[in-house]
C-alpha cells in the first residue's frame, strides 16, 4: 500500500490530496509487470486508464513517416496514458518498456468514483497537464521531422568512455566508409578534447579550428566556419575542434549548437568524435545526435567505464535503438570474451571489430580509410 501511495504522490496534482483519498485511489490500483521491450500502449488506440510507473523506464515514441520519433523517456514516479484517459483522444504515442517495468493502472471509472465532485479540481488539473503534454509531444514530433523535410545531415556521435579503446580510429574509418558512398558529403567533427588527433591521423595539417571561430560575427559565421573544414583526398571532410588543449574551453555548448545548425545544411552525415569526459559541451552534442556509437575494448576497466556510460546515456533519455555498442579488439587474444562483455554491459554487442593489427591506423595515415572489417 505504501509503495502505491508513493507512486501516486509523485504526480504533483495528487500530492495535496488527503491521505484518505490517496488510500482509496491506491486500493483501486492494479499492479502489472511488463517485460523489457513490450508495448504498454499503442498509438492511435483508445484508452481508459492511467499508468503510474512504480519501477523501470519507458520510451514514448510517435510514428511519423518515414520513421519513429522519441518524444520522452519516463521513469519511476511518472505516469502515462493521460491523453486518452482524460481527454478522450486516441493514444498520441506508443509506449514501450525500455527495462522491465512495474506499472500501476487506474481506470477512468475508479478515478471519478474516488475523486467525484469533491475533488473535481484535481481532475481538471490532470486534464490541463494532459493537454500540455499533448502539445509538447506534438511540437517535439514536428521539430524532429524538420531535419528530414529539409534534408539536413544526420549527426552520429562516437563516444569511448576509456582512452585507448580506438574511438578516434573507429570514427575515422566510419567517415571513410560513408565518404566512399557520399563523396564530399561527410564531415568528421573532432571534439575529442583535450587532444584532438583526427587530422593528424588522417595526414592533414590544420591551421585553424572550431574554437577560433566562436568570436566571428553572426553574418560571417557560416562562411568562416566552412572555410575551417579540411578536405581529405579520400573523400571526407574534417573539422578540428581545437588545436591546443587550452582552446577546448572555447568550444561551448552555444558554439556547438551554432556550428551544427550550419553544418547540417551543408553535409549529409556529421560524425562527431567525442572525448572521454562528459562535459556540458558533450551533453549539448548528445542532444543533437540521431545516433550514438559507444566504443569499448574487451578489457575489464574499459567495460566498467562502458557500462557506466550506457547507464548515463539511457538516463539522459537516449533511445535504446539509437545507441550502438562497438566491441573493438585491440589485441589478438581479448581478455574478456564477447558473451562476458554482453553480460557485463547487460545488452548485446551490435558490432565487433576483429583485431587487424595496425591496418586501420595505417589506412588513415595513408589516406585510404577503411571501414571495420568485422
Amino acid at each position: 500500500m505504501l509503495a502505491r501511495m508513493w507512486a501516486l504522490q509523485q504526480a504533483a496534482v495528487f500530492f495535496t490530496l488527503p491521505e484518505g483519498v490517496l488510500r482509496a485511489l491506491a486500493r483501486r490500483l492494479r499492479r502489472v509487470r511488463i517485460a523489457a521491450g513490450e508495448m504498454i500502449v499503442n498509438q492511435g488506440e483508445p484508452g481508459d486508464s492511467l499508468f503510474f510507473i512504480e519501477r523501470g523506464r519507458c520510451r514514448v515514441v510517435v510514428e511519423k513517416p518515414p520513421g519513429l520519433v522519441t518524444v520522452a523517456v519516463l521513469s519511476e514516479g511518472d505516469y502515462l496514458g493521460d491523453g486518452a484517459c482524460l481527454l478522450n483522444r486516441p493514444q498520441q504515442a506508443s509506449v514501450y518498456a525500455q527495462s522491465e517495468c512495474i506499472v500501476l493502472t487506474l481506470d477512468r471509472q475508479s478515478l471519478h468514483a474516488v475523486l467525484g465532485s469533491r475533488h473535481a479540481s484535481v481532475i481538471e488539473e490532470l486534464r490541463k497537464v494532459a493537454d500540455q503534454r499533448f502539445r509538447a509531444f506534438a511540437d517535439t514530433t514536428l521539430q524532429a521531422t524538420w531535419g528530414t523535410l529539409l534534408h539536413e545531415a544526420t549527426v552520429v556521435g562516437v563516444y569511448s568512455p576509456k582512452g585507448g579503446s580506438g574511438g578516434t580510429c573507429i570514427a575515422l574509418n566510419l567517415v571513410g566508409s560513408l565518404s566512399r558512398r557520399y563523396p564530399g558529403q561527410v564531415l568528421l567533427l573532432d571534439l575529442d578534447f583535450p587532444y584532438s588527433h583526427s587530422a593528424l591521423l588522417a595526414g592533414l595539417l590544420p591551421t585553424t579550428c572550431l574554437a577560433r571561430v566562436g568570436g566571428v560575427p553572426p553574418e560571417s559565421f557560416e562562411e568562416v566556419l566552412l572555410s575551417t573544414v579540411l578536405y581529405h583526398a579520400g573523400g571526407p571532410m574534417i573539422l578540428p575542434g581545437a588545436l591546443k588543449p587550452e582552446e577546448a574551453d572555447e568550444v561551448t555548448p552555444e558554439l556547438i549548437n551554432r556550428a551544427i545548425s550550419v553544418l547540417r545544411k551543408t553535409f549529409r552525415y556529421i560524425v562527431v568524435d567525442l572525448g572521454i569526459t562528459i562535459t556540458d559541451s558533450t551533453l549539448a552534442l548528445f542532444d543533437l545526435t540521431q545516433h550514438i556509437v559507444l566504443v569499448a575494448a574487451p578489457e575489464l576497466s574499459a567495460l566498467k567505464s562502458a557500462a557506466d556510460a550506457i547507464d548515463i546515456l539511457l538516463q539522459l533519455g537516449t533511445p535504446d535503438d539509437r545507441l550502438a555498442v562497438v566491441l573493438n579488439n585491440r589485441t589478438p587474444k581479448p581478455a574478456v570474451s564477447r558473451p562476458a562483455v554482453e553480460r557485463k554491459l547487460k545488452r548485446r554487442v551490435d558490432i565487433e571489430v576483429g583485431f587487424d593489427e595496425m591496418r586501420p591506423e595505417q589506412a588513415a595515415v595513408d589516406r585510404s580509410q577503411r571501414a571495420p572489417t568485422r
